[in-house]
């Protein structure tokens, strides 16, 4: 009788097989690692981006309200008064609030004016705000449409 030898492979060459397979399989999932890092990244920026566009959207429709604007550097707040109702604008270390809305960015104003020139508290009809810790380079600026009813209900007139 015959016997024939069955074709297999060494343990040496299946342990080779083995290493070779645990090493793509490790490159595949720091690969997979890197890429979720920057979806995280890409995702919070989106995030970011979004809630200072909603932000800048209320800004400017508050803004443009028929509302007494003051604004306060050493509080660092903003308040839009009219007949109606009141919003306040309050700016933190780490989030800014709209009235009891929070805003979880770092937002600060950096200019306020009124007619064109620049103040440190009082009455205001146009306002810088800066977000540079949020998204680099992102700059709001804000200005009142001042009609002439703005200007007729003024002390002096035109």
């Amino acid at each position: 009788m015959v016997t024939r030898k069955l074709r297999s492979f060494t343990l040496a060459e299946l342990i080779v097989v083995m290493i070779i397979t645990a090493i793509v399989v490790g490159m595949a999932f720091s690969v997979l690692r890197i890429v979720q890092k920057q979806i995280h990244t890409i995702q919070s920026n989106f995030d970011k981006t979004s809630a200072l566009v909603l932000f800048e959207q209320k800004l400017w429709q508050d803004f443009n309200e028929p509302h007494a604007i003051f604004y306060d550097n050493d509080k660092q707040s903003l308040i839009m008064t009219s007949e109606i109702d009141t919003i306040t604008y309050s700016f933190y270390e780490k989030y800014s609030m709209r009235n009891l809305d929070t805003i979880k960015l770092k937002i600060i104003p950096s200019k306020a004016f009124f007619k064109g020139k620049e103040i440190n508290s009082g009455q205001i009809d146009a306002l810088s705000v800066s977000a540079e810790t949020e998204l680099p380079g992102y700059q709001i600026f804000v200005s009142k449409k001042n009609d002439l009813t703005f200007f007729m209900n003024q002390e002096d007139g035109l």
